[in-house]
Formats: structure tokens, sequence, C-alpha cells
């Protein structure tokens, strides 16, 4: 027994499912977001950072250093999208709303 499957019917089903995204975007929630998804990246830019200074083995480092670290690049990071960042948010922001 040969099953067919039409794609069409496939395509309309798939399409109806989509939620359809909002007319109107507020400008504000957007800019937030982009500043939070950038102040992540930035958090990520740091960490990278961070695996490459060398561990000398003069100061012990434990876990609570980790974690401070962390905390402060945290910090530093939402810091810096809020002031303008790296231009990420900014560019996000464009292009969402040219949509």
């Amino acid at each position: 027994m040969e099953s067919r499957i039409d794609s069409a019917q496939l395509f309309s089903q798939a399409t109806t499912q989509i939620p359809k995204a909002p007319k109107g975007r507020d400008p504000e929630k957007l800019k937030e977001s982009a500043q939070q998804f950038e102040a992540i990246f930035i958090q990520q830019m740091f960490k990278e950072m961070r695996k490459t200074i060398p561990d000398d083995g003069l100061i012990q480092r434990g876990n609570a250093d980790d974690i401070y670290s962390q905390l402060q690049d945290m910090e530093a990071a939402k810091i810096t999208a809020q002031q303008g960042g790296i231009g990420l948010a900014d560019m996000m922001i464009q292009q969402l709303l040219k949509e």
C-alpha cells in the first residue's frame, strides 16, 4: 500500500498553526528586550575573554571567586548595554521595526 503525502495540504496546515505577530510593536519593550539580549552577548564575551587569562597559581582561586567574577561580569555587561553597548541592540531594533 502506497501512501501519498499532499505537500499543499501540509503547507496549509503548517501556515494556519503559526501564531500571528502583533501588528503594533511597543518600541520601549523592544528596546528593553534588545538591551537584555545585548547584555547576555557581552557577558558571554567577557566569559570567553576571562578564559584567556592564565592561572599563575600565586593566589588560589576557588568556586567563590568564579561566582564573584560571573556576577561582576553580569553587572558590567548590563550597564554597558544600557549605556549604548556595542551597538547590537540598536541594530536589532532597526531591523525589527522595519518589518
